[in-house]
């Protein structure tokens, strides 16, 4: 599922930090050649010290996914020219062959994960499955945090409508992957859902277009 074509969707795993997302953008085009040295994609993975990005080079090139390994410094990841390690995983000019590869590094585990439009997102937890027999009977899904936004799903097998989606806005902003379900919040609306696809519909609506959602809750 990882034609830009289809779904603009990607499967991103725990600890990933979608900080920029092109391709999540209605007006986004695969058939338009960005300009020069534009990036596309980029995400940090906060447990590990890893990042990827992709990015249009110029015409001789096309584009290129790297990675970069950060070196760690006071207890806290950052980028080193000396000590950092990067590397060109692919280069060319089949972008959908290149996107295609990012769910190596954004879910190594290779998790049956629904495809979501991530872009400024910090993932905490994901388990979000279509497949609802893999969960526990009681289960933390999904977890994701944006400064002082959070969306936290819950699955509860007992219940009648067992996802429960808790949304809102915390007093304070979240850093990494720092989050607490008892902090305190400003804003906040619970919704319950019979069907993962709904659960799945609804997370991508809140990723990307939360500013006018949650000027509505309360």
């Amino acid at each position: 599922m990882t034609k830009i074509s289809r779904t603009r969707g990607i499967q991103v795993d725990g600890g990933w930090s979608v900080d920029s997302n092109a391709f999540v953008d209605e007006h986004y085009n695969a058939q338009e050649v960005p300009f020069d040295d534009t990036v596309l994609f980029t995400a940090v993975n906060s447990i590990t010290g890893e990042t990827v990005s992709l990015s249009y080079e110029n015409a001789a090139i096309g584009y290129s996914l790297e990675q970069i390994l950060l070196s760690r410094s006071l207890g806290r990841w950052m980028y080193d020219e000396d000590r950092s390690v990067r590397t060109t995983i692919a280069a060319g000019h089949d972008i959908e062959a290149i996107y295609g590869l990012l769910p190596r590094f954004l879910n190594p585990l290779n998790k049956d994960l629904i495809p979501l439009r991530l872009s400024s997102w910090t993932v905490v937890v994901n388990n979000l499955t279509e497949t609802e027999a893999a969960h526990h009977d009681v289960e933390l899904v999904f977890s994701a945090t944006r400064g002082k936004l959070f969306i936290d799903v819950t699955y509860t097998r007992i219940e009648d409508r067992p996802y429960c989606v808790y949304m809102g806005m915390s007093k304070h902003p979240y850093t990494e992957l720092t989050y607490k379900l008892d902090k305190p919040t400003t804003t906040r609306k619970v919704i319950h859902l019979n069907e993962v696809d709904a659960v799945a519909a609804l997370i991508d609506d809140l990723l990307t277009g939360l500013e006018p959602f949650y000027a509505s809750v309360g």
